[in-house]
């Protein structure tokens, strides 16, 4: 487990962020505080990170987590789902039996979680999730419905202004695993564009599946291409920042990227020093933050309250500002170290927006 190296890190807690670190499926840490099966009253957090590649900001989500558990004296014991729904089975099982209090969690292959539900409502545990919604946990994440639509009508006015809206392909990089957040992001994005250039014609939107995962996108994409030989004014949108990219770099790859666009979700790969030339923008989320939305529901949990219930995107226990960046906007935000550092100093109550978005 990662902890925070100096003091303007280890105050993430105050200012209302944190940031978290994956660790082998099935393996676990425990904070300062007693572990969960210690025999003591100690309130304990289950944290699993998803352990998905190239996602540092997962990684950071279960520091974050880790020090704010630390700062309570509540115990702490982290796990990663290794994006596998086998593994975040498997650590429901972990965590029921060493009887933490409540599990927050990211999981990338959601369709693990009915079963995952039932063990945790049999054990009476509550879970918080980000992102991916599940009846009857707290939900915290982004407001998907409107990141969808801000980055695709981002990008539409993009075409618009460098082409004149004469696109010839509109490729949709897929995450069906994670249902009606894919359909939020992916599906607001292209209805986004179709808003803004009403006249593309309806055979020049493709889809294809993605996963959310850069690998998995750079292997499927080659096939929307070689399908679509003469298209060269082209648009990418997707459930994620790697599955665009992937798109993107499998353009590259084919000699296809003279005239390519894409918008991102996330903000996982617009920030820092490889992004892809052609990732025009994404919608930042600023996800090493999420753990300090979930330690409120937490924190009211530990008093002997229950909050209510609020588990879909419409309806979130915490709903999470979507900020849209060009990537030269991108490039004058501060990276995810640097941004945690800084939240560290910021007043109470400051969020990533206030410091990196508003503004």
């Amino acid at each position: 487990m990662k902890h925070f190296q100096n003091q303007e890190r280890a105050m993430l807690g105050i200012a209302g962020f944190a940031a978290a670190g994956v660790l082998l499926a099935g393996c676990s840490t425990v904070g300062a505080a007693a572990p969960a099966d210690s025999g003591d009253d100690t309130f304990t957090v289950g944290f699993a990170v998803g352990g998905q590649p190239d996602a540092d900001w997962q990684e950071l989500q279960g520091d974050v987590a880790a020090s704010l558990a630390e700062q309570r004296g509540w115990g702490f014991v982290e796990l990663s789902n290794d994006n596998s729904e086998a593994t975040a089975t498997k650590n429901a099982d972990v965590f029921i039996q060493k009887g933490v209090d409540v599990v927050m969690m990211f999981n990338g292959q959601p369709s693990a979680n009915p079963v995952i539900a039932k063990k945790y409502a049999a054990a009476g545990i509550p879970v918080i999730t980000f992102d991916i919604a599940q009846e009857g946990w707290y939900f915290v994440g982004i407001d998907n419905a409107a990141a969808g639509t801000e980055g695709g009508t981002k990008l539409g006015e993009l075409a618009k202004e460098k082409w004149d809206c004469k696109v010839d392909l509109v490729i949709s990089a897929e995450g069906t695993s994670a249902g009606q957040i894919n359909e939020w992001r992916t599906g607001n994005a292209r209805e986004a564009v179709k808003t803004v250039c009403p006249d593309i014609p309806e055979d020049a939107y493709v889809s294809y599946e993605a996963d959310g995962n850069l690998t998995t996108s750079l292997a499927n994409a080659p096939g929307v291409f070689a399908a679509h030989p003469d298209a060269k004014n082209i648009l990418v949108v997707g459930i994620n920042d790697q599955a665009v990219v992937g798109a993107l770099q499998a353009a590259t790859q084919l000699g296809r990227d003279d005239s390519i666009m894409g918008w991102g979700q996330d903000g996982g790969l617009i920030t820092g020093d490889n992004v892809d030339p052609n990732l025009a923008g994404s919608v930042m989320y600023f996800l090493e933050g999420y753990p300090a939305f979930a330690f409120q529901i937490a924190d009211e949990l530990a008093a002997g309250n229950t909050p209510e219930v609020k588990d879909t995107g419409d309806d979130p226990a915490v709903s999470v500002t979507p900020c849209p960046v060009t990537q030269d906007e991108a490039a004058a935000i501060p990276g995810i170290d640097e941004r945690v550092a800084q939240l560290g100093d910021a007043p109470e109550g400051t969020t990533a927006y206030d410091l990196f978005c508003a503004a």
